[in-house]
């Protein structure tokens, strides 16, 4: 297992994301279940980080990584505990529309 702390491949999640064959639930099971996998294999790119490599945080991501926190919670996965995963893996056309946020994109 590598120390190294993995960052999504972003060209490759916008052309899932922008993929018309699948639906918007499965786009989003997948989303989350690729999230867990990462985060058990060792520490997540901090939300400075994702901001620093060129990606768009959502509006929680953008809330924390202004937060005095620590290192650890910068590295959390916010999409766990977003009503916004729960709704777009549970309905086709969820009323989600944040920029930055993969599962409104999913909805697209």
């Amino acid at each position: 297992m590598s120390d190294e702390i993995r960052r999504p491949n972003s060209e490759l999640w916008d052309e899932f994301a922008g993929s018309g064959d699948a639906p918007a639930r499965l786009k989003s099971r997948v989303f989350s279940r690729v999230n867990l996998e990462q985060a058990k294999e060792g520490p997540l790119a901090s939300v400075s980080e994702s901001k620093g490599a060129g990606r768009v945080l959502c509006v929680f991501e953008n809330i924390m990584e202004v937060a005095p926190t620590g290192d650890a919670i910068k590295r959390m996965n916010y999409c766990r505990v977003s009503h916004a995963r729960v709704l777009a893996e549970n309905m086709e056309q969820a009323p989600i529309w944040w920029p930055g946020c993969p599962y409104a994109q999913f909805q697209k």
